[in-house]
């Protein structure tokens, strides 16, 4: 079903879309604390996918934490579908996670981040590397909540089209994504990216 992201507030006191979004294991405590959320929950991945089980993630948004979630493999798995042709993941490698699984598992675990938590902290933690991911998977978050199709927006983000939402849309979709993880001290470099492509 199709739901609008203008239908989707959820009360107040939500920051906007790169308020105190990214973060490192020095800094999640302390903006976790800032919005009076949970301190977050870290789901192990499996050796399928190389992220963590639906189940596992759904019980933990369910019970109001964030889940730290390893999300790397799904990310090159998207890459990967995108720049082989027909959009179908090479199956060449038999070392590590599958590629097409890896590519659906993702898009499955940002829809059920949408419908599994309730309001601002009980949402995904995804550990990323760069700004590039972060809006791969803010754009993937877009797309799960309103129906779209969410590998394509993971492939190809649109950081202004996403920024130019209105602001109870931008706090929605933090309640899909709490917040980053990314590595230490790259939480000003990261952060100022994302800030220099919201303005491109």
């Amino acid at each position: 079903m199709t739901v609008s992201l203008e239908l989707l507030g959820r009360g107040p006191a939500r920051p906007d879309l790169l308020e105190d979004l990214v973060v490192d294991e020095t800094t999640i405590a302390e903006v976790l604390g800032r919005w009076s959320v949970t301190q977050p929950v870290v789901v192990e991945s499996d050796r399928v996918t190389g992220q963590p089980a639906l189940d596992e993630v759904a019980e933990v948004l369910a019970g109001g934490a964030p889940a730290v979630v390893d999300v790397a493999p799904g990310l090159a798995a998207v890459d990967a579908t995108t720049a082989t042709t027909g959009g179908t993941a090479s199956s060449a490698s038999t070392v590590g996670p599958d590629p097409a699984q890896s590519a659906a598992h993702l898009a499955d675990l940002l829809v059920v981040a949408t419908h599994a938590g309730v309001g601002f902290g009980s949402g995904l933690v995804p550990r990323c590397a760069d700004a590039s991911q972060v809006w791969a998977l803010l754009s993937g978050a877009v797309a799960a909540m309103t129906g779209g199709d969410v590998r394509a927006a993971i492939a190809s983000p649109d950081p202004a089209a996403i920024r130019g939402l209105s602001r109870s849309a931008r706090e929605a979709i933090r309640d899909v994504v709490t917040c980053v993880l990314v590595p230490r001290g790259r939480t000003e470099t990261i952060t100022t990216d994302l800030e220099t492509a919201d303005r491109d």
